[in-house]
């Protein structure tokens, strides 16, 4: 997960934050004047060539405003919908949203989440069969997702199974963060017990981490990734017989397990020596093979929504680290689409990290030029068809805490002027 400066109200440490943000860019000045405030316009009229006015983030509003989505995706089939900050409820109850429209106006079939792949199932099998509750399916996801807004999405997802009986019309759910080591390490060491007859292949994992806290040595780093190379050679070269002894779905899973645990090794390593382009490097290809592999798995190649922070959907690099974003656009093209979620007030209730009002936005921001537009909700073409002087300019300017250029990064921009935080569904709704 990627994060940004946080929270005015309550901070992390320095130095966790320093390891964990992973950011880029100056540090945000303190705001400009606001801008003078006025009627909202209708909603879904233009603001501006390429900007539009949105209803707001109630999942159950009409969706009429949200019509030009379609000239912005196109014939995608991967869809990006980022945000600026884990935790903030605001951004959550727009993806819903966004969500709801693609897969009742546009055929989208399949939501991924940025959360380890293992216990993403669990909640899939809920929206497949609704048994249980949406609360017990969740448990296992990563904390920041554990909220009454995402929990009422996979509750909508459920109960749109429910009315839709035929396979094509069927929506599926699954993750593909690979920060799972203590899911994959026992996986893939069981898998090479049960097809090798070289017994030395599954203590070739002995040094590695096998779990989310582990230190990691110079030397241990050294045989597991030697370890993990032995086994990627021994699957290329025994790929038919494995085949042959298991089944071509077993296969994917041991080396999306091999992946995983290739990718975790790689960024904890770099982690703790303090080196986040590194990190970035590791983690998201990881995360885009394990996106490839289970949507193939999970959704039988389904248009796809993914949710993410807005930093690993980014089309390029932020910083030195190649992003998830930039390996799926070089893989799936015009077939992949991105849009940030940003907002120009964002609070957030993230444990151990900040409670209450994230930093303001970069003083000359996007999200300042957009607040001066006076609209509580807008979605923004970043391509400006129709008009040769576009609002927001090609160029380095800042975003969510970091110092890009979003027009070369992302397809669009949905904007909120304020988000609220997210309500959690296992602790007090009030965050201290």
């Amino acid at each position: 997960m990627k994060i940004a400066r946080l929270s005015r109200v309550r901070r992390a440490p320095a130095a966790l934050l320093l390891l964990l943000a992973l950011a880029t860019g100056a540090r945000a000045q303190a705001p400009g004047l606001a801008a003078a405030r006025r009627p909202p316009r209708p909603v879904g009229n233009p603001v501006l060539p390429g900007i539009w006015s949105l209803r707001g983030n109630d999942p159950e509003s009409a969706t009429d405003d949200l019509e030009p989505l379609r000239g912005i995706i196109g014939k995608a089939s991967v869809v990006g919908l980022g945000e600026s900050v884990h935790t903030s409820g605001g951004f959550y109850r727009m993806k819903h949203r966004i969500f709801r429209y693609l897969v009742e106006k546009m055929g989208f079939r399949a939501f991924a989440i940025e959360s380890p792949w293992t216990a993403a199932d669990r909640v899939g099998a809920y929206v497949q069969t609704c048994e249980g509750t949406p609360e017990d399916a969740m448990r296992g996801l990563f904390g920041v997702w554990q909220s009454v807004e995402l929990r009422d999405m996979v509750q909508w997802m459920c109960e749109w199974n429910r009315s839709h009986r035929k396979p094509k019309d069927r929506v599926y759910f699954f993750g593909f963060d690979i920060q799972q080591p203590q899911d994959d390490k026992p996986a893939l060491t069981a898998f090479l017990a049960r097809v090798s007859a070289d017994s030395s292949l599954p203590g070739a994992l002995g040094d590695c981490a096998g779990s989310t806290s582990a230190p990691i040595s110079d030397a241990s780093y050294a045989r597991c990734t030697e370890g993990l190379r032995q086994i990627d050679a021994y699957f290329q070269q025994s790929s038919a017989a494995i085949i042959r002894q298991t089944s071509e779905q077993d296969f994917e899973i041991a080396k999306l397990n091999l992946v995983s645990l290739r990718a975790w090794e790689d960024e904890g390593y770099s982690f703790q020596r303090g080196e986040p382009a590194q990190v970035t490097d590791a983690r998201d290809p990881g995360m885009a093979y394990a996106f490839g592999a289970l949507r193939a798995l999970r959704a039988s190649n389904a248009k796809t929504v993914l949710w993410a922070h807005n930093f690993h959907l980014a089309k390029g690099p932020i910083g030195d680290g190649h992003t998830m974003g930039s390996v799926l656009s070089e893989s799936l093209g015009s077939a992949y689409v991105d849009f940030a979620l940003v907002a120009h007030e964002m609070s957030i209730d993230w444990v151990g990290v900040g409670c209450g009002l994230a930093d303001p936005p970069f003083k000359h921001s996007v999200e300042e030029l957009l607040h001066a537009l006076g609209e509580p909700a807008l979605l923004v073409d970043l391509a400006f068809p129709g008009t040769s002087d576009p609002y927001i300019p090609t160029g380095t300017i800042g975003l969510g805490y970091y110092m890009l250029d979003p027009r070369q990064l992302y397809n669009g921009l949905v904007y909120l002027d304020v988000s609220p935080k997210m309500t959690p569904l296992f602790r007090p709704a009030s965050c201290q």
